[in-house]
Formats: C-alpha cells, structure tokens, sequence
C-alpha cells in the first residue's frame, strides 16, 4: 500500500466516518424489507411513489452517507487542510438519518407534513455539512485531480440539493414544478452523474493505486476525466434555468454520462488489469462487479430516453444506485475501514509491540461473502425489473437485506478484531 503524499497526520477521529458508514447496513436493510414486503409493485414505475421512496433510501441512506463520511476524512488527508468544526459531523449524520428516515416515510405513507420534515432534517444536515467543507476546499492549495474532482463534486451536490429540496416541497405541497420532466433530469444528472460519478472519478484515481499498485493516470488525463462529470451535470442546470427543451439538457448530461459509465469504466478496468500485485482480493472484485454495471447503466439510460420500454427508467435506478453506486462504496469500505481502524489502533504502536496485519481485522473469507451477495442481488433485481416477476423482486429485496446484514457485520467484527 502507498501512502505516500498522504497527510494522515490531519485524519479526523474514527468516529466522525464510522458515523456515516453505519447508517449503510441500515439502510440495505430497510430497501431490502421494503422490496421483499412490496414485491413488483415497488419497481412497477418511477412515477410511483414507493419507487421514489426507495430511490431515494438507496441515494441518501447509502449513497450520500458513505461518500459524505469519506469526504470528512480524504479533504484533510489528500488535500492536506482540516475540515473545521469536525465534532459538528456527528450531528450532520444524525440529521442525515433522521431526515432520510421521515422524507422516505413521508413519501410511503402519503404523509406531506413528515416530507416537508424530512427535507427540512436534510437541509441542516447538508448545511452543516457543506459550509465547513467549503471553507477547507477553498483554503486547500492542491490543485491536482483529485482536489479538481472534489471542487466540482461538492459544487453539484449543492445543487442538487437544492433542485431535491425544491422537488420534496412540490410532493409535500402539491405545487411541483411545471417542467418536472426537465427538472427530474437535472436532478438525475446532479446527483448521479456530477456528484456521485464526479467524486468518484476523482477519489478512484487515488484509491486504486494505493491500495491495489495500479499504474496511476496520467493527470492531464484524470484531471479532464475528473472535470467532465461535474462540468456536464452543471450544464444541464443551467440550461434548465434558462428555460431550454428538455432535449439539450439531455444532450448535455450525455459527455458527462458516457465519461462516468463508458470511458471511466474501461480506463480503469485496463489500469486494474495491470496492477503490480496479482493476488486475488473480494474487495478488488467490488470494482469488477461496478466497473461491469457502469455501461449497462448507460445503455438503460439511453433506453429510457430514447424508447417507450416502462421497465428502462426503474432498471436504469437500480443499476446506478445498487449495481454501479451500490457496488463501489462497498467494496471501498471494506477495504478502507479496516485500514482506517487498523491505522487509528497501531500506527502509534509500530515498532514497540507486535502490530497486527491489516488483513487479519477482516479476513477475505469474510469479504467474499459479501460480494456473492450483492452480485445476486444485483442481478436478481435487474431480471425481476426487466421480467416483472413478483416472486423476483421479493427475492432481490431479501438478497438486499442480507447485504446490510453482512455489510454490518463485516464493519462490526472489524471493530471487535482490533480491539
């Protein structure tokens, strides 16, 4: 592993992560009941609001938390400046949780005051989490790709928590926007492919060279790759604003798009392929498994867009979010954690005690179960979309609890091992 240029002295306590990072199995577990007790009727159409109810428990509850928890902990290690204020970052994932919980509820019960709650509950937790980590980025002097990518990520979730927020006070209020096709693609290109794909475009360059010995990018390369998402994304905002048709703004969320799911994809599957160390690691396979849904996820983009097909738009959800998204902040942590707990437990041992191999705090037995799966699960779910079988889905929804079953485990025994 290669840390160098790392400044791990400015890691946040554990707890500040670990915070976000269990609110993962949580959140499986609750999608996955959901879709077991539901079946079909849960992916019968976007337009439904148990589908937007679950979309968004997949998008908040494990998307934004696992990537707000290591946003807390790689802006003051890899652009070397302090988020300040950092105890504050409790309080966020609280507000996070909560809020999450009462939109998702608001939306399944019907309830419009619990939805108005809810993005009440998400809008302190995204203030308190955006205006310290603005005041660090904007303090920060790197200027590399990874530091590029996050500027933008960070930009676009803004965003899209704005275009979120004004979306959840339509559905509580009964006064949703007038073009809500054009700002629903906004909304998708914000938070899937500037915030999501932008930040981890950036944060893959950084991560699959240190922990896996991949050749780096090059970063004029990484850095345009980094840019494109973000840039893509934000103009589709504008041209929104500006009141143009709906088909220019997807026209310019397509480079971003085929730059997150296409180019992205293949980039690194090439640079993984001819990595140093060749033994075989579950949590590298997390990558294969996402890198995989990446170009599908594009092709049910394009056919939702461009076909009548209903199941494209709910398929294309369920790759991006538990194919693509799902599989990649997964395998992360299961890799990062134990190296985050092995770090903050016996860095300042080494050399007066035997210390422990990272490994041994989560064995690959144990993280390959967890890959089996979500692999099952994935692709359970996909069939279940794409044939409308009931007893599918209510498998796909089980398989999914399991995976917050086992991801919990896998971050709990971790925890218990270093002690």
């Amino acid at each position: 592993m290669n840390t160098a240029g790392l400044a791990t002295e400015q890691a946040p306590p554990l707890a500040v992560p670990l915070g976000f990072y269990a609110l993962l199995p949580l959140a499986l577990l609750a999608g996955g009941g959901l879709l077991a007790w539901h079946g079909a009727a849960l992916l019968a159409s976007h337009w439904s609001p148990l589908t937007i109810a679950w979309t968004h428990l997949g998008t908040l509850g494990l998307l934004l938390a696992a990537m707000l928890g290591s946003l807390y902990q790689l802006v003051p290690v890899v652009l070397g400046v302090p988020v300040p204020g950092i105890r504050l970052a409790h309080a966020v994932a609280l507000a996070l949780a909560l809020g999450t919980a009462a939109l998702v509820g608001g939306l399944l019960a019907g309830l419009a005051p619990l939805v108005l709650a809810g993005g009440g509950l998400l809008t302190l937790a995204l203030a308190g989490f955006l205006l310290p980590v603005t005041r660090a980025l904007m303090r920060a002097r790197a200027g590399g790709p990874t530091a590029t990518g996050i500027r933008g990520a960070v930009t676009c979730l803004l965003l899209v928590a704005i275009v979120g927020l004004r979306l959840a006070w339509g559905h509580g209020t009964g006064a949703l926007p007038d073009a809500r096709q054009t700002w629903l693609t906004v909304h998708v290109a914000l938070g899937l492919i500037g915030w999501v794909g932008g930040l981890t475009t950036a944060v893959a360059w950084q991560i699959v060279p240190m922990f896996y010995l991949a050749p780096p990018l090059s970063p004029r390369l990484a850095r345009l790759l980094a840019s494109l998402a973000p840039g893509s994304a934000l103009l589709t905002a504008a041209l929104a604003l500006g009141g143009s048709p709906l088909l220019w703004v997807l026209l310019a969320a397509l480079p971003g798009a085929v730059g997150v799911w296409l180019v992205q994809p293949v980039l690194l599957a090439w640079h993984i392929a001819h990595r140093r160390r060749r033994r075989r690691d579950p949590t590298l396979q997390f990558w294969w498994l996402a890198l995989g849904c990446a170009p599908l996820t594009l092709l049910t983009a394009v056919l939702a867009v461009a076909t009548d097909w209903p199941p494209a738009p709910v398929l294309f959800g369920w790759l991006a979010v538990v194919g693509w998204g799902g599989a990649l902040v997964h395998g992360v942590l299961l890799r990062i954690v134990p190296f985050l707990v092995w770090f903050h437990a016996f860095t300042h041992a080494a050399g007066q005690r035997d210390v422990p191999p990272m490994k041994r705090l989560l064995p690959d037995a144990q993280a390959a179960w967890n890959l089996r799966a979500h692999a099952a699960a994935v692709l359970s779910g996909a069939v279940a979309i794409g044939c409308g079988g009931d007893w599918l889905a209510r498998a796909a929804g089980g398989l999914l609890a399991v995976v917050g079953l086992l991801l919990g485990a896998a971050l709990a025994s971790t925890l218990w091992r270093a002690r």
